[in-house]
């Protein structure tokens, strides 16, 4: 059990804490961004605002097994489910709407599907008991597609049996439930936390003309959790804040907010939970502590830069607008 858990965690690190945001493209407000910029937002907009579990049809997932967790406590763009077959089998599957990683195999394969560009990729991988097949959401036209990150459909079970055939049942729903749009988040829903529907640019709107903007680079993959910012109107080079949203399991008791920024090597990081947590476990799971916890997450907001007086005026923003 615990490995397939594992698995479902898959890249669940705190991203906002793991890039740079010094020198990156075009920072003002959204009426001064480029044509390519005003996309790249939107692109992240849209993103932002699909529900990964409206993808993951759960009258589907339960043909594997009885659904022990389903919801979106791993990362805020995806949703996963764990099932228990009569046999004691475990399987789990999950849809993202940004994929951590992808390799070159799981680009091959193409067809298209009602429409939709699927990629089978190599088919499954017997060693591991798992199967990906990648598919192309509906963001704009073909050619705007390029350079922007796919979906996926990821199935996993025991060594030695075919998971592909799980994944490609989720991933045929999936296509079907995008015939009219994407479905949209619902702040209120219990399979997600109620921080997802929000931008976390927000913070500018409280920040108002103290801020220089959001720095948008059209040539970045869309990132629709994170924010970069000038704090100042000044917009000087190498003084980028980040707000970043994630999830985190929740252990014991949630921590109250920091008073202050702690200085992390040569920045400065504000992080702290943000709003009620879920539960994704269903009642009378028969599911180990390990992937319990994993289960019981709550949001997180990340705020971090190289000045400790801008980090702090900015996560106070971060309180203000999400809090």
């Amino acid at each position: 059990m615990k490995k397939v858990a594992a698995a479902l965690l898959c890249a669940a690190i705190t991203s906002g804490c793991a890039h740079s945001v010094s020198g990156t493209a075009g920072a003002s407000p959204l009426q001064e961004l480029s044509p390519d910029q005003q996309r790249h937002v939107h692109v992240e907009d849209e993103l932002r605002a699909a529900d990964p579990c409206g993808l993951l049809d759960e009258a589907v997932v339960r043909h594997a097994g009885t659904v022990q967790q389903y919801g979106s406590a791993v990362q805020l763009p995806v949703c996963s489910a764990l099932m228990t077959r009569p046999d004691g089998v475990t399987t789990y599957v999950e849809v993202s709407l940004l994929p951590s990683m992808l390799s070159e195999q799981s680009l091959t394969r193409p067809e298209t599907v009602d429409g939709v560009t699927v990629y089978r990729g190599a088919g499954a991988d017997l060693t591991r008991g798992t199967c990906e097949r990648v598919f192309r959401l509906p963001l704009g036209t073909d050619d705007e597609q390029v350079g922007r990150p796919p979906a996926t459909v990821r199935a996993g079970t025991v060594a030695g049996q075919d998971a592909c055939p799980l994944a490609d049942a989720v991933l045929d729903s999936a296509i079907d439930r995008m015939r009219s749009g994407l479905p949209a988040r619902d702040g209120g829903s219990p399979d997600q936390v109620a921080l997802a529907v929000h931008d976390p640019c927000e913070v500018l709107d409280v920040l108002g003309t103290t801020a220089g903007g959001r720095v948008v680079d059209p040539e970045s993959p869309p990132a629709p959790f994170d924010c970069v910012l000038f704090p100042n109107p000044n917009r000087v080079p190498g003084s980028e804040v980040a707000v970043s949203f994630t999830m985190s399991p929740v252990k014991e008791n949630r921590p109250l907010v920091p008073a202050e920024p702690e200085t992390v090597g040569d920045r400065c990081r504000w992080t702290s939970p943000m709003g009620e947590p879920i539960d994704i476990t269903r009642p009378g799971a028969g599911v180990d502590e390990f992937t319990r916890r994993l289960g019981h997450a709550g949001a997180v907001v990340t705020v971090h830069g190289p000045n400790c007086a801008a980090v702090a005026r900015v996560a106070n923003a971060a309180s203000t607008a999400f809090g």
